[in-house]
């Protein structure tokens, strides 16, 4: 089955096909710097992050284009709010999304874009589009004629007699759905020379001039919230069309992901935020792959309830397959487990159903989870099928006639390695967890290192052969009072450090 994404402009999913064989063109809009970012603001930087894993994983070259906008009417409301100069504001917003999209371990995006570094580039659409007929200029203001552009509302469904005044208090428009393509500097704010005279650019031609300037026109795809499709995205679409008539399509496929709602409204910086919805407050208290996977649980397209108790319950489900894991790798890294001797009949005919079982996972799970990811990036559902996996498996280690020998190691390993690259689709990363007891043993003041704690163990392990249980309960509670939890299996004990 060959990858299908639902298309917003068509209303329908359609066979992914690139423009250019074997490279894919993505622009996908970013925030604009005026405050924190919110757990919402960072569903879209989630989801393309994995669309364009998903897209590598597939064999695709990816050119990733995420904006920064930092210049818009909400700087300008916040700078004069401080009584400071614009930039101050994106300079402090635009350093903190860079620390979150770090601390939430985002892949690199090839280009990031400031708005206010493309004003050639704005300036030069802009005078096309009034070439070519669909812009006009009042006092020093441009604006797109949107009666001159036949297919407006081709993206959002919209039909022009229909829409309201996005800005009621423009009142030189010749029509009250015409948009600002450049607007003329008031006293004190920022502003750009330009043929019309000093001013800025509007918010929807920012986005069309970033994007063609480094992706070029009629690139592969144009993702963002489905907040963004009207008015933003349709004004982009009818600008750039408008300044390019005879390229064709602006962008091939266009993609939305769904709103993170807060009881069954949308949550949005406009409205203010609180501490437990601003993405830096929440990285401090849960790992970047936990966020991930509680993003990813849910198909992108549709609605994200959010709430600290869903993203607890997202927490508990991670550390499970993260327990399974770890127990994997005890299996692995443990010479003991692969000297199988003096076995019963049975407990070898279950080795054998076992190794089986281990097969059928090795050769269904990636062949499942391609098949879901196909389907328009059905991430909730490749959840799925690795959770499901990880618990089948999980089930088998810990059967009381479990046995590990050389080939079961090898399944194991292989298995191991298979579903730490399927999570790497999603920004998850195993080995990063598993590494992470480790590192808290280094960083927080728990006065022990891994040889003192595996010599304790070995040490409890001997007091439990010779019966002597008192001092086993001993070094358990030493352990555990140090922040190290015991797990005894018949392979051997498992420690992690308790969070």
């Amino acid at each position: 089955m060959s990858l299908k994404l639902y298309n917003t402009i068509t209303r329908k999913k359609e066979e992914f096909i690139p423009s250019e064989k074997n490279i894919v063109r993505i622009y996908v809009c970013g925030p604009t710097v005026y405050n924190y970012i919110s757990i919402g603001n960072a569903r879209p930087i989630i989801v393309f992050n994995m669309v364009r894993n998903y897209l590598k994983f597939l064999g695709y070259k990816v050119i990733f284009v995420q904006n920064i906008t930092d210049i818009e009417d909400k700087i300008i409301n916040k700078a004069n709010a401080e009584g400071v100069d614009f930039k101050v504001i994106t300079d402090r917003y635009i350093k903190a999304f860079l620390e979150d999209i770090n601390t939430l371990e985002i892949s690199s995006i090839d280009e990031m874009p400031l708005a206010t570094k493309m004003i050639d580039e704005i300036i030069d659409i802009i005078n096309r589009i009034i070439k070519n007929g669909y812009g006009y200029v009042v006092n020093g203001n441009v604006y797109f004629d949107v009666s001159k552009y036949k297919d407006y509302g081709k993206l959002s469904g919209q039909k022009i007699d229909e829409m309201k005044d996005t800005d009621e208090n423009d009142f030189e428009k010749q029509d009250k759905v015409d948009f600002a393509l450049w607007k003329e500097a008031k006293p004190g704010e920022p502003s750009w020379e330009s043929p019309w005279g000093k001013g800025r650019p509007g918010w929807h031609i920012e986005c069309s001039a970033m994007s063609i300037k480094h992706l070029g026109f009629g690139f592969d795809i144009h993702g963002g919230g489905l907040d963004l499709i009207f008015p933003h995205h349709e004004n982009e679409i009818a600008q750039s069309e408008a300044a390019f008539p005879d390229k064709g399509n602006f962008v091939k496929y266009w993609m939305h992901n769904g709103m993170i709602e807060v009881k069954d409204r949308k949550m949005s910086k406009s409205d203010g935020l609180k501490e437990d919805w601003i993405l830096k407050n929440l990285l401090k208290k849960y790992s970047p792959n936990i966020i991930k996977f509680y993003m990813l649980s849910t198909h992108y397209r549709s609605p994200l309830e959010f709430s600290i108790e869903k993203l607890g319950e997202s927490k508990k489900a991670f550390e499970k397959i993260i327990n399974t894991i770890r127990n994997i790798t005890f299996i692995i890294n443990n010479d003991e487990n692969k000297k199988v001797s003096n076995i019963t009949y049975e407990i070898k005919n279950k080795l054998e159903a076992n190794k089986t079982k281990l097969k059928s996972f090795l050769t269904t799970v990636k062949e499942d989870f391609i098949s879901a990811m196909n389907d328009d990036f059905n991430s909730a559902e490749a959840i799925g099928i690795l959770f499901e996996a990880i618990k089948n498996l999980n089930g088998i280690m810990q059967s009381s006639d479990f046995v590990a020998d050389n080939e079961i190691v090898s399944y194991l390993k292989s298995f191991y390695e298979e579903i730490t690259d399927l999570y790497n689709i999603f920004g998850i990363n195993l080995n990063k967890e598993l590494k992470e007891d480790l590192m808290i043993l280094q960083t927080e003041n728990i006065n022990l290192d891994v040889e003192e704690i595996e010599n304790l163990i070995k040490e409890r392990n001997e007091a439990r052969k010779n019966k002597d249980f008192k001092k086993s309960d001993e070094i358990r509670n030493k352990l555990l009072n140090k922040g190290i939890l015991l797990e005894d299996r018949k392979e051997g004990t498992i420690w992690k450090v308790q969070k």
